[in-house]
């Protein structure tokens, strides 16, 4: 399994290495990238309900 990945974030892109222990990891920091794509994604399963 790759473990050198870049990221899924469109602009960003940056290159990472995967340390997770399943090897799944999408962003390279889930503080900057990822938590804007989990915040939209939570906001869109609130107004669902």
């Amino acid at each position: 399994m790759a473990r050198f990945r870049t990221c899924a974030k469109a602009p960003c892109g940056a290159a990472f290495y995967d340390t997770s222990r399943s090897g799944s990891r999408v962003w390279h920091d889930v503080k900057t990238c990822g938590n804007v794509v989990n915040l939209r994604a939570s906001r869109s399963r609130q107004k669902k309900s």
